[in-house]
């Protein structure tokens, strides 16, 4: 709570407040298009690169549709992150996060109010990915392997906001918090095993290219749909849950030395 002492009768239940502040920020993802956005996204950037790869990536067999859709999924929930980045940049400097200190709220329900409205735009993200990878042949093994496909891509797409919504609190930049995002969402999305095999990456970076978090998401997304509960999955939940602990290890020195 902070400093201000309201009655017991006066005050607001937690979850009111978690209502009131992530429909908040809902409203404004629908009303500035950033939910279709987030929807349609992978829509696009899946026929960008099925068109030109599909033929010359399914003259060794199997179906490129199959191959590709878990790294579009997983970049939707960089665009997901790079969106929060910018919400919580806005936040900040329009002095949002100041008057919610001033006021009888808990100090981590605004993030967890930005962390729900993130995982609709993220929801809207994978159900995209998942439509158009369906038109062009996606398909699921069996129902368990789909369940785990999507709760893996919306806790990688957890982690990723928990970083990008603590950049864009500690930077209060709207410029800054999401174009910093694209240079490393480019960098592991292009040098990753989701658009081709890691060998056909020069042989002194397959390392890098088959074990960072991006392939390693990519290979359990793509075993899932087949329903195949692999290595793979445990690297890429142990990448995630890495993500996630250092991030709100920064997030809570972010929060202390704002408070």
């Amino acid at each position: 709570m902070s400093g201000v002492e309201v009655p017991p009768e006066l005050r607001v239940p937690m979850n009111l407040q978690w209502r009131a502040l992530s429909g908040r920020t809902i409203r404004a993802a629908v009303r500035e298009g950033d939910l279709l956005f987030g929807f349609f996204a992978p829509m696009i950037f899946f026929i960008c690169f099925y068109v030109p790869l599909r033929h010359s990536m399914e003259l060794g067999g199997g179906d490129y549709a199959q191959y590709l859709l878990p790294v579009i999924v997983v970049q939707g929930m960089f665009f997901t992150a790079m969106s929060a980045g910018d919400r919580a940049a806005r936040d900040t400097f329009s002095g949002m996060g100041t008057r919610l200190r001033s006021m009888p709220v808990r100090v981590w329900l605004p993030l967890a109010a930005r962390m729900s409205a993130n995982l609709v735009r993220a929801v809207a993200a994978v159900a995209g990915g998942l439509v158009i990878g369906s038109a062009f042949g996606f398909r699921f093994h069996d129902v368990a392997g789909a369940a785990a496909f999507i709760a893996l891509a919306l806790v990688f797409g957890v982690a990723l906001v928990i970083g990008a919504d603590v950049l864009g609190v500690a930077t209060g930049k709207p410029e800054v918090g999401a174009s910093a995002l694209l240079a490393p969402q480019l960098l592991l999305i292009m040098m990753s095993t989701g658009f081709v095999p890691a060998q056909a990456f020069p042989d002194w970076i397959q390392p890098f290219v088959r074990n960072q978090p991006v392939s390693q998401a990519a290979a359990a997304l793509r075993d899932l749909a087949g329903g195949k509960f692999t290595a793979a999955l445990g690297i890429s939940l142990a990448w995630v849950a890495a993500m996630i602990v250092a991030f709100s290890a920064v997030s809570v020195l972010v929060e202390r030395r704002r408070s």
